[in-house]
């Protein structure tokens, strides 16, 4: 079976700020507590694309990441509903690269001291010649680790109501938005 995530990260400390950002997009979702600075959250009816609901209602800087692992991965980082970075690659018959919303300035913002090391080999990834290129280095992996992103593997809003409907106490750290 394929890995299909697609979730948000909002920076900010307070899990709150996403379920009331949920609220106001009026969407149903799952949110984390916050880790390394992003609330991680996954809404309903995701569609590998930012939801301009979502992106509308957010108050604080917003990260979309999508790993559809047989097909494309992409991310859009979004400031006051502004694409400040965006970067998608798929692989369905070819290698296709949209790098034209890439700014490494405004994701430096986001990466920790620690991290910046690593940003300059994610950026030797986004770039591969074929599709063997590209699917031995897992880029998408690595922008999430430097980033810093704790929740973003199999992570999407079907997957996480089927786990949380089934064991809510493996869950103890999400909440439940309806």
């Amino acid at each position: 079976m394929s890995e299909f995530s697609e979730s948000y990260h909002l920076r900010s400390e307070r899990a709150e700020d996403a379920i009331e950002l949920l609220r106001r997009a009026k969407l149903k979702g799952y949110v984390f507590q916050p880790v390394n600075g992003w609330v991680t959250f996954v809404a309903e009816q995701g569609v590998f694309e930012p939801d301009k609901r979502i992106v509308t209602a957010a108050t604080h800087p917003l990260l979309h990441y999508v790993s559809a692992e047989d097909h494309e991965w992409s991310f859009a980082l979004y400031e006051d509903t502004k694409l400040v970075s965006g970067y998608r690659c798929s692989w369905d018959d070819e290698v296709t690269v949209d790098h034209s919303n890439y700014s490494r300035a405004a994701l430096e913002q986001y990466v920790p001291l620690a991290q910046l090391a690593h940003l300059d080999e994610l950026e030797r990834q986004l770039h591969p010649k074929d599709l063997d290129d590209h699917l031995g280095a897992e880029p998408s992996k690595l922008f999430a680790q430097v980033l810093g992103l704790e929740h973003f593997d199999w992570l999407s809003y079907d997957h996480m109501a089927r786990d949380f409907d089934s064991s809510p106490e493996d869950h103890t750290d999400v909440a439940k938005v309806i």
